[in-house]
């Protein structure tokens, strides 16, 4: 009866493949980082003095420990790379926790540049903090040097870290061994460790594991996995997955806007490629012989339970896509995932976030402030930046 209810659901919803509404042509063009990056206005930065000073004297009151503070720091990072820093800075010297993060920011590619002159100093961090033993800061090494293009390097931290690697860590190493540096070229084995990735949350890792599961010499090709895997990919923030499926960007609302930047000029010359060639969205392998399979199959999962299965069904539904607008439908996908509590970080905060939004203007559900007040807060503690932003009351 379970499964019948689903099924219907579904087709009252409608199939509605709704790609990337395009511009002509004429209208297209590049764009900058600096036309998409968010100012920080002096109300920001007077906030995060504010939340910066709360940790310091909560900490040198002794109502925060070495520990409390670093927690604090990872939750503040989903805003603002520099006010985690600060914050880390007040214990780094004595938690190795707290030099792993403070080394990572200093190191990683994509926050490193906030941090001139100190990427020296990170790599002493994260060295310090893997020869104590933190395999996380090992697995940051690892990303480094594979970033730094030391490939063996990399790889030794990667092995030293052991199998319970950070999700992106699993990423770098499909593909390296994908491209066969620091270790021998395997496709197989990439194609596991971007499946494992995938089903830690990582986005990057799920969007190539979408790749991976379309071609041949990965293994068996499986459309439709490639399709769920690469919508859940975009669902999870990364854009270049998004423009696979040739849907609206949203490196904005994760707070990525160089890669925003550099994935709409890729659409700007993948949408003149198509234009000239005429290869709409309906003639891509991926939606011809992945869309329909995996709508039908995750819909069967869904009914037996399995989260990644429902999430997916709730998030087509949510952003209208695929799938059309239902409150009601969202909240009967949603609810058993925060009920099985067993989603990586990355798609429980979504899930939250969501049904916090659907709480607050009663769409599907009877609204209620308080559990939607309730849920955005969870949703900020797992990492929703459009949560904690609320919690925070952070200023436009």
């Amino acid at each position: 009866m379970k499964k019948l209810i689903m099924l219907i659901s579904i087709l009252a919803l409608g199939v509605s493949v709704q790609a990337a509404r395009k511009t002509p042509s004429t209208q297209r063009r590049y764009i900058s980082p600096d036309e998409v990056h968010v100012t920080v206005s002096p109300a920001s930065r007077q906030k995060a003095d504010a939340l910066y000073e709360s940790v310091r004297k909560a900490y040198s009151q002794g109502r925060l420990s070495a520990d409390g503070v670093v927690d604090k720091a990872l939750y503040h990072k989903v805003w603002n790379d520099e006010l985690a820093a600060r914050c880390l800075q007040l214990v780094a010297e004595k938690n190795n926790r707290a030099k792993a993060e403070l080394g990572y920011l200093y190191t990683f590619y994509k926050t490193r540049y906030k941090f001139p002159g100190k990427t020296s100093e990170g790599v002493r961090l994260l060295e310090e903090s893997a020869k104590s033993g933190n395999k996380t800061a090992s697995d940051y090494l690892g990303i480094y040097y594979s970033n730094q293009k030391d490939y063996d390097k990399a790889w030794r931290y990667f092995k030293a870290a052991g199998p319970d690697n950070i999700p992106f860590a699993l990423t770098v190493m499909g593909e390296m061994c994908e491209k066969g540096q620091g270790v021998k070229k395997d496709y197989a084995k990439a194609r596991e460790y971007f499946r494992r990735a995938s089903e830690l949350g990582d986005a990057h890792g799920a969007s190539d594991y979408g790749m991976a599961l379309q071609r041949k010499w990965y293994g068996d090709v499986d459309m439709p996995d490639a399709f769920f895997w690469t919508y859940v990919s975009g669902d999870l923030g990364c854009d270049a997955a998004r423009s696979h499926l040739q849907l609206p960007l949203r490196g904005e609302r994760f707070g990525d806007d160089k890669n925003t930047a550099s994935v709409r000029n890729a659409f700007t010359l993948g949408d003149a490629w198509n234009d000239l060639k005429g290869h709409p969205l309906k003639d891509e392998p991926i939606y011809q012989q992945g869309y329909k399979g995996s709508l039908i199959y995750r819909q069967i999962a869904a009914e037996r339970g399995d989260e990644w299965s429902l999430f997916f069904l709730g998030s087509m539904s949510y952003n209208d896509e695929f799938l059309n607008h239902s409150g009601d439908f969202i909240s009967k996908c949603y609810e058993p995932v925060i009920a099985g509590g067993h989603l990586p970080k990355p798609a429980l905060a979504l899930v939250y976030e969501r049904m916090a939004d659907l709480y607050r203007r009663g769409d599907g559900v009877k609204a209620n402030s308080a559990k939607a007040d309730s849920y955005t807060r969870k949703a900020a503690e797992l990492g929703s930046l459009a949560a904690y932003k609320i919690v925070e009351k952070i200023p436009d």
